[in-house]
């Protein structure tokens, strides 16, 4: 079983890294059971969904729960 949750993570992961909108976002992939969780900051809203579209490509049978966040969201919208 954890084999298997090695090479999801591993395909994921690797997905993600040779995506050109994804590959220098700071994405941590977690696998546990049948979701994927991903957590991080990217540069720009659209690649929220790019992220989770990849790794659906990648795993189509899993849940894929996106906990991402922008860049200097926060200050954005305060300033």
């Amino acid at each position: 079983m954890d084999y298997q949750r090695e090479v999801l993570h591993h395909l994921i992961t690797r997905a993600l890294k040779r995506n050109t909108f994804t590959a220098d976002q700071d994405i941590a992939v977690f696998v546990l059971g049948e979701d994927v969780l991903l957590y991080g900051t990217v540069a720009h809203p659209d690649l929220i969904p790019e992220a989770v579209a990849t790794v659906e490509a990648v795993a189509p049978f899993l849940h894929v729960h996106s906990y991402l966040r922008v860049y200097g969201a926060h200050a954005q919208a305060s300033g």
